[in-house]
């Protein structure tokens, strides 16, 4: 099975500084080159502002995202072309085994998404499958300008959540979700960089 997966490189960092997060580097290596090695075996696009497409084409297929409105935007365009699973350009821990196991579980159950969710009730819809069939939705809310992710799930006849503790199956310690929003996060990332080096993983 072909899985297709997108890497939104969003906008710019404000908290950062106005980095662009995926170009941030982390043990040395940039964010989006580490989530494009680890997803080497996969059919990758990488959605980026039209501004940007020269930098992120030298890391794999690019998809130009003309409507720039954020995450919801993305998502939109990243389905139109194809793409089953999403993932945010600051996550460089993610797995190749969760991508897969997201786009098998949501097939599995034939929904228009499968997004992952905490104890706490914490949704990550930034790491998560989506169907061709929530095209639809994501376009709904993008016309009523409602601009948060959740809205265009909200829009949806079939959304499937899953626990995350499902995924350590693949990811034990659930580094997949780890995100990089600020400087502290960085630093965050450096060290959990390190010590998966140190474990040889």
């Amino acid at each position: 099975m072909k899985y297709t997966v997108s890497i939104l490189t969003g906008g710019r960092g404000r908290r950062m500084g106005f980095s662009e997060k995926p170009l941030l580097k982390i043990c040395g290596k940039r964010i989006i080159e580490r989530i494009v090695e680890e997803l080497k075996d996969l059919r990758i696009f990488i959605v980026c502002r039209k501004d940007n497409a020269e930098i992120y084409k030298k890391f794999g297929e690019v998809i130009i995202d003309e409507l720039e409105l954020g995450p919801i935007g993305g998502i939109y365009t990243a389905l139109r072309k194809g793409s089953t699973v999403v993932i945010g350009g600051d996550m460089p821990f993610v797995k190749a085994e969760v991508v897969k196991f997201l786009h098998d579980e949501g097939i599995k159950k034939g929904c228009d998404a499968l997004i992952p969710i905490w104890s706490d009730g914490k949704k990550e819809p930034l790491l998560a499958y989506y169907s061709s069939s929530a095209i639809e939705a994501f376009g709904g809310a993008i016309s009523e300008k409602k601009l948060k992710i959740m809205n265009a799930v909200e829009k949806m006849k079939k959304v499937e959540f899953i626990s995350v503790e499902t995924i350590r199956t693949f990811d034990e310690n659930l580094v997949s979700f780890f995100n990089v929003n600020t400087l502290k996060d960085l630093k965050r990332a450096e060290e959990i960089c390190s010590s998966m080096s140190m474990a040889g993983e």
